[in-house]
């Protein structure tokens, strides 16, 4: 869980996304440390107010 969800996406999503905070350990916080970012997020995909975030990362 993350401060992205039980949020109103579509009303100022980059706002939401510039300020997104992990509440309950969710993973994305590992894959940041592995050098990952995070790229964009899906809206209502697991429920309403259950986004899905995606992470990305460029490969040399």
């Amino acid at each position: 869980m993350t401060s992205l969800s039980d949020t109103d996406l579509y009303h100022d999503f980059p706002g939401c996304l510039s300020s997104v905070h992990n509440i309950k350990r969710h993973p994305y916080e590992f894959y940041q440390r592995l050098g990952y970012t995070i790229t964009g997020v899906i809206p209502d995909a697991n429920g309403i107010g259950k986004p899905d975030i995606i992470v990305a990362k460029r490969l040399s």
